[in-house]
């Protein structure tokens, strides 16, 4: 069995948070956990990642073309953290959203909220799936996340850095992914911002008078919209199967699996989008197989 860091040795390592987190005979870090009083400073522009390590040796990423980018929200004392993140070998794209919520010492908890990735069924890194905790450390454009018992170490601590760039909108690939991943996370006003002001979405499960599928115009309309369809069910999960762009016309087509309570069988369907400067402009949901109601209780 792996003996796991032990509390005494976990707080000589917080101490050497700033320090390559190889030796705790180092001198300790001048820098202090993040506090509350920062949290707007996260929100500024994007994060991006430079250097990654494990408390018991180096984590190199670099050479299998490792790359991410982080974004964060401020909501009251917690965060959000959306990271994007590629690999070149093997070639794959991931998104995930977590929550940080303060926690007594300097110290956060993580809650993973959402996975998206494609190919659908590719490794792409190593995934936390329960919650976690650790250190966050701010100092000027420079930011440090420290996990612990992180699966990217083995299990071990896990630091990684990142610098902050100018804000830059979401490529359309990346849209599609935080689309899925709030979707799942039933948060109707972050889909909703998602889109343009004036966007469009044309849905099938209502209909207008003349029979055609129903459309909603505005990111309000489309927030109350996406709020009852999540309020509608208990719980939910759409997997995304696959995404392409049609040319460079920012035509994306999306296909995913959808599953509920009320369905026997995952519903196949797709979503036609069209964005622009990061926005989505509007989306059609279609609907690909017959629903397949659960036997009522």
């Amino acid at each position: 069995m792996r003996r796991m860091p032990s509390a005494a040795y976990r707080a000589c390592l917080l101490l050497c948070f700033g320090s390559a987190l190889l030796s705790c005979a180092r001198a300790p870090s001048a820098r202090a956990p993040l506090q509350l009083s920062q949290l707007a400073a996260l929100e500024a522009g994007r994060w991006e990642w430079v250097s990654s390590a494990c408390v018991d040796g180096p984590l190199d990423l670099a050479k299998l073309g490792f790359e991410r980018s982080l974004r964060i929200e401020a909501h009251g004392s917690s965060l959000r953290f959306s990271y994007d993140t590629r690999f070149a070998q093997p070639a794959c794209a991931a998104t995930e959203v977590w929550t940080l919520a303060p926690e007594p010492g300097g110290q956060w908890q993580l809650t993973p909220e959402a996975l998206v990735k494609l190919p659908a069924d590719a490794p792409c890194g190593a995934f936390e799936p329960s919650v976690g905790h650790g250190v966050l450390r701010l100092s000027g454009d420079s930011l440090e996340e420290l996990r612990f018992a992180s699966p990217w170490c083995r299990g071990f601590d896990a630091r990684f850095v990142y610098r902050r760039l100018p804000a830059a909108a979401l490529d359309p690939l990346e849209l599609v992914r935080h689309y899925v991943a709030h979707w799942n996370r039933r948060d109707a006003s972050a889909v909703a911002a998602l889109f343009s002001e004036q966007a469009v979405l044309i849905e099938p499960f209502s209909r207008s008078q003349d029979g055609s599928a129903l459309r909603h115009q505005g990111r309000e309309q489309l927030r109350r919209w996406y709020a009852q369809a999540f309020a509608s069910t208990p719980w939910l999960g759409m997997g995304l199967q696959d995404a392409q762009a049609l040319g460079d016309s920012g035509e994306v087509l999306a296909s995913w699996r959808y599953m509920d309570p009320r369905l026997l069988a995952p519903l196949r369907g797709r979503n036609l989008f069209v964005m622009a400067g990061g926005e989505i402009l509007a989306s059609e949901i279609q609907v690909l197989s017959e629903p397949t109601p659960a036997a009522a209780p």
